[in-house]
């Protein structure tokens, strides 16, 4: 109560005296008490309202005028009683008039009569009262919102928000948001949005929001429609005749410095024509030889130029000889060599020269780097970095900037332009916009102005897409090609920032590929810091894979441009960091475009092997330490991703690897005259894309067919150098130990391994292999077979994944020795007891290579008779596991004689090994011939006279259920279905109960969803079915629902075919109409099913109960 109850205070006051009075104090409470104890009912009631108007409510008053009993018997002493407190909310026996329609309601009625009046004459003075106080509370703010506009010049005035409050609330109800305008009413709960009146004081109730939004519009003149007069060229200046005067006389001072300015460089280049002229005879008259690189040199040079620049041509050439020179020259430009002139010219500067019959030109990177790039490099760097904008669009932008953009082109422009703007204002055509507000944006002078239209650029579009966006990119490159030096681009690059951080990936994507498309028109300070920062950001903050591609696209480019050999690193943990993404669309371009070309300028810094491929090598290996030291689904399912692509990366790199170690004076001298200058087959093939192939990023001063050639010729036992010292001694034992580190079970990280050292084998020529990689690998193979033949029960410490690299590396260098090898590891492992699996994918590796197979199935035929059953049954799986990767001509002559030896095999463990691969022949053999012998010969197996023997009870279970959904239907209820049955009746006197059991139920599981006739689901199929039930309850009771509900789902096959039988003996018009009636019956059961779903629980309470006061 206390916060309801105000003081009225007299302020303090003071006599002449000096001495204060005593203060009153009277609360709310105590003058509504007086007015009802008064009877000033009226008095009360406006007190009553103003009270609540002011938030400030009193509960006494609230209490009695809520209560009708207090002005029904004003006239009548009431009888003493006991009073009740009531709600206002319900309605009391005594307040009801139970008289009303008696015969003595007369009385009342006329007392009813006065009431209203003076009800309305109670309303007359409050409307009164609130006009008068509207005027004397308009200074006044509402505690609601004091702190709120407490810091405006001028404070809302309570009547003004609850005006503005009606009119929101309004317009929310005619704009149909209905659950807005529920919230916005109960956060304002003191206000009546029913009744204007409730505002405040007779105020004039205004119009609606939009109408009064529409006219504050149209007097302030914002809705205005920007014209212009079309038929009137003519500007108005406002300047005097005086003023046009001296601006024209400052133009022409201005010109004249021009012309004075055109003429010294006229003269000069007069004097530097003139000096060509000399040097032109020089060269004529001394003998010019013609590099291995095709660079001309100079022997002698006698220029005399003040700035010491030696301007050189090449000479008159026939042209016959000019095409043939195009093709096997790279080079741009004629590069002069001063390595001969006498040591007072050292200073002097090489001048580049276009030459004239190069088709390609300096245009390929208008601002390219210092340092040197092959000219194929260069083009396949911008076919695959550069964004391919579409000729339409670059015609369509470079048609505005033909003839250049001046203030005196401006108007031809804008006439061009703007008959296509004016029409087409729409959403889906403004793109027609761009190129008048790229020559608004090169000719303005104000910075200002021109970050507000390149924001107006951008903005053209919400979401542009990717043929929207190339038009704004080919509005940029044809505005660059314009410059006359290279582009700072601050503004357009400041513009790209923000855009990068834009909540559409769209715009982001825009972002992205202005730095591609303006990266070769950037000056090189811009490219090596802003833009590399931006691209920087994004790659490590942007969520959308798509962008985070098209950023690597463009750092791909950023890196061919760069010629700071200090920003190396950063751009080396920018690769990496791209190479580790979460995301397969970033790692594929990471892997093949980012890397292979910072591959390139590692190569150029000699940091190949110091720094990128040591730094992937042990990411590499750190990663396969954290898979093995902590197992969990999850996370080795990433750190697998992310080995598998650091070993692709290792993959793509491989011919750079290969350059770097042979790109050295020791081979150098090893190359002859009659050397091949065309690479080989074998090392073309590794080269997964142009980019990575010697003959397009190697510029070296020898041809690189020569160099590989003779690198690949000698055997280099004797010889040693850094790099190859590097690779024998660190690079070959860091992939041993990788492959060591591998777990057998890790199938996909070996075969990435074993795929790459396949490769570099290949990469680095027989004898390489022969001598620096084989030899290391061979050491560790014989200490793994000393652990197998001493037949030492510690298996775990074995490296098991050394026999597939082993035999893979063997297969780059003699075929004879895969197959003696693999007998050894075959008997080794087999004699030891030992898994089996690295065998298996090791040949499953080698049978890919067609040269192969002849001696994999050489060494396994060994296996085949050798005397040692358990060597017997090992070959017998190994055999399984070849049969879909080899030719199936191998597979008639050598594999089927094989499998078929071993399945008659006297010793029954060799007969059990051999019955899945005989299965595996029915299921992957292509050769209909072939399938057909494997069925019969597994049929007479099935059906031995003397029955099947247990041993061979649970392979033959597990191979029938196998090959059933390949087989015939006849095949399948003569020979499977039959034999299933058997097998499953006479379950009890097999050993391995358990075993066959378990095996059955995933046999009948398969079984009973084959093609079968009735006969044979009747007659053989639920006898089955009912066999294994026995079993099962007696040996497996957990599997009980799963026999269970294959037996329902056979009996209702059953039950399906007997109405089909009938129908079939049936007439047709019998039929049709049996047909409708269970089609009818079958629709209203359905419908009985739906409404039950549906129906309403009688136990649940209904919603309109919940909330009924009890």
């Amino acid at each position: 109560m206390a916060d309801v109850i105000q003081e009225v205070r007299d302020p303090l006051s003071t006599d002449s005296k000096g001495s204060t009075n005593i203060k009153t104090t009277i609360s709310y409470e105590e003058i509504a008490i007086k007015l009802l104890n008064e009877k000033l009912l009226l008095t009360a009631l406006e007190l009553h309202a103003e009270l609540c108007e002011a938030g400030k409510e009193l509960p006494i008053l609230k209490e009695f005028f809520s209560n009708p009993n207090h002005f029904e018997n004003q006239n009548i002493k009431p009888e003493p009683y006991t009073t009740m407190p009531r709600s206002s909310s319900q309605a009391t026996l005594d307040s009801l008039d139970m008289t009303r329609y008696s015969e003595d309601g007369a009385g009342i009625d006329e007392r009813v009569a006065i009431l209203e009046f003076e009800l309305r004459k109670a309303r007359e003075n409050i409307s009164a009262l609130r006009a008068n106080l509207t005027v004397v509370t308009e200074g006044t703010i509402s505690d609601k919102f004091s702190d709120k506009y407490l810091s405006n010049e001028t404070p809302i005035k309570p009547h003004e928000q609850r005006a503005i409050n009606f009119l929101v609330n309004e317009y929310l109800l005619a704009s149909s948001y209905k659950l807005t305008s529920i919230t916005f009413s109960d956060e304002n709960e003191n206000q009546d949005f029913e009744d204007w009146q409730d505002v405040g004081l007779n105020i004039p109730k205004p119009a609606e929001l939009l109408q009064i939004y529409r006219e504050y519009m149209r007097t302030n003149g914002y809705d205005k429609s920007s014209f212009v007069n079309v038929g009137v060229q003519t500007d108005f200046c406002e300047k005097s005749e005086v003023e046009i005067e001296k601006d024209e006389f400052k133009e022409m001072v201005k010109k004249v410095e021009e012309l004075k300015q055109q003429t010294a460089l006229l003269e000069q280049e007069r004097l530097d024509l003139q000096q060509f002229i000399v040097t032109s005879e020089n060269l004529s008259q001394n003998p010019i030889k013609q590099g291995s690189s095709g660079t001309i040199q100079t022997i002698n040079s006698n220029s005399t130029t003040p700035d010491k620049f030696e301007l050189l041509e090449t000479p008159a050439r026939d042209t016959s000889t000019v095409t043939q020179e195009v093709e096997e020259d790279d080079s741009v430009s004629v590069v002069v060599s001063l390595g001969e002139t006498d040591p007072g010219d050292k200073e002097w500067t090489r001048i580049q020269l276009p030459r004239v019959d190069v088709t390609e030109g300096s245009s390929i990177l208008p601002n390219p780097p210092s340092r040197h790039l092959p000219l194929k490099f260069k083009m396949e760097v911008i076919a695959h970095c550069l964004i391919n904008i579409s000729n339409s669009a670059i015609s369509t932008a470079e048609e505005i900037f033909k003839n250049g953009v001046t203030r005196d082109t401006l108007i031809q422009i804008l006439t061009q332009t703007l008959p296509r703007i004016v029409p087409n204002v729409i959403l889906n055509k403004r793109e027609e916009v761009i190129p008048l507000i790229l020559s608004t944006i090169r000719l303005h002078n104000d910075s200002t102005e021109r970050e507000k239209l390149l924001q107006l650029l951008f903005n053209l579009k919400k979401r542009p897409q990717e043929d929207e966006r190339q038009l704004i990119l080919a509005g940029f490159v044809a505005m660059a090609k314009l410059e006359d030096e290279p582009m700072e681009g601050e503004e357009i690059l400041t513009i790209c920032w923000e855009q990068s951080q834009h909540k559409y990936p769209e715009k982001r994507l825009l972002a992205v590929e202005c730095c591609s498309v303006l990266a070769p028109y950037m000056s090189v300070c811009i490219r090596n810091s802003l833009m590399l920062s931006m691209l920087q950001q994004m790659l490590l903050e942007d969520k959308d894979p798509t962008v985070r591609a098209s950023v690597v696209r463009s750092l791909a480019l950023l890196i061919a441009l760069m010629d700071d050999p200090d920003k190396y690193f950063q751009c080396e943990e920018l690769a990496l960091t791209a190479l580790y993404d979460i995301s397969s669309i970033v790692v594929e371009v990471a892997s093949s475009l980012l890397l292979p070309i910072l591959a390139q300028w590692a190569l150029s810094l000699k940091r190949l092997q110091t720094h990128l491929l040591p730094r992937i090598i042990s990411k590499v290996k750190n990663h396969l330490k954290s898979s093995y030291l902590q197992h969990s689904p999850n996370k080795d399912h990433v750190d697998e991703e992310k080995i598998v692509s650091s070993v692709g990366v290792l993959q793509y790199l491989l011919p750079h690897m290969v350059i770097c170690i042979a790109d050295t004076d020791s081979v150098r001298t090893y190359i002859e005259h009659g050397t091949s200058s065309d690479l080989p087959d074998m090392f073309v093939n590794l080269c997964h894309s142009n980019i990575v192939n010697p003959k397009v990023f190697y510029d070296g001063d020898v041809d690189i067919g020569n160099l590989l050639n003779a690198f690949f010729a000698n055997t280099w036992e004797n010889d040693s150098w850094p790099e190859l010292d590097w690779f024998t001694n660190k690079l070959v034992l860091d992939i041993l130990e990788m492959v060591k580190s591998v777990e057998i079970n890790q199938e996909t990280i070996l075969n990435a391994l074993l795929t790459y050292i396949h490769s570099l084998c290949l990469g680095f020529g027989r004898y390489i292999t022969q001598t620096r990689i084989q030899p290391i690998i061979a050491s560790e193979v014989t200490e793994l077979e000393q652990q197998l033949t001493t037949l030492s029960t510690d298996k775990k410490n074995m490296n098991l994944t050394l026999i597939p690299t082993y035999l893979i590396i063997l297969s780059t260098l003699n075929g004879i020795d895969v197959s003696k090898s693999l007998k050894q590891f075959l008997v080794a492992l087999s004699m030891s007891g030992t898994n089996i699996t690295s065998l298996q994918i090791a040949i499953i590796m080698l049978c890919a290579q067609e040269n192969m197979q002849e001696h994999i199935l050489s060494g396994l035929w060994d296996g085949v008779v050798h005397q040692r059953p358990i060597v017997r049954c090992t070959t017998a799986t190994l055999f399984g596991c070849i049969i879909a990767h080899i030719s199936d001509q191998l597979a008639s002559a050598k594999v089927v004689p094989a499998i078929v030896t071993l399945v008659s095999d006297p010793d029954v463990t060799v007969r059990s090994a051999a019955i899945p691969s005989l299965g595996r022949l029915i299921t992957e053999c292509k050769v209909r011939e072939i399938r057909d012998k494997a069925r019969l010969t597994l049929e007479t197996i099935a059906k031995e006279p003397h029955g099947i023997p247990p041993t061979l009870a649970l392979p033959l279970v597990s191979t029938l259920a196998f090959i059933a959904p390949n087989c015939p239907q006849n095949y399948i209820e003569d020979v499977i279905a039959t034999q299933l049955m058997g097998i499953t009746s006479s379950a009890l006197q097999q050993s391995r109960k358990i075993d066959l059991i378990s095996s059955l139920i995933e046999a009948y599981s398969v079984l009973v969803y084959c093609p079968l006739s009735n006969q044979c689901v009747s007659g053989v199929l639920l006898p089955g079915l009912k066999y294994l039930e026995q079993l099962v309850n007696q040996y497996l009771p957990q599997q009980k629902e799963t026999v269970r509900s294959l037996l329902r789902e056979t009996e209702s096959r059953q039950d399906l075919s007997k109405p089909m039988e009938r129908s079939l003996s049936m007439s047709s018009g019998l039929s049709l109409s049996m047909a409708s009636v269970n089609v009818g019956q079958g629709v209203e059961d359905m419908r009985q099913r739906v409404s039950k779903i549906f129906q309403q629980k009688t136990s649940s309470p209904s919603m309109s109960s919940i909330f009924r006061k009890k």
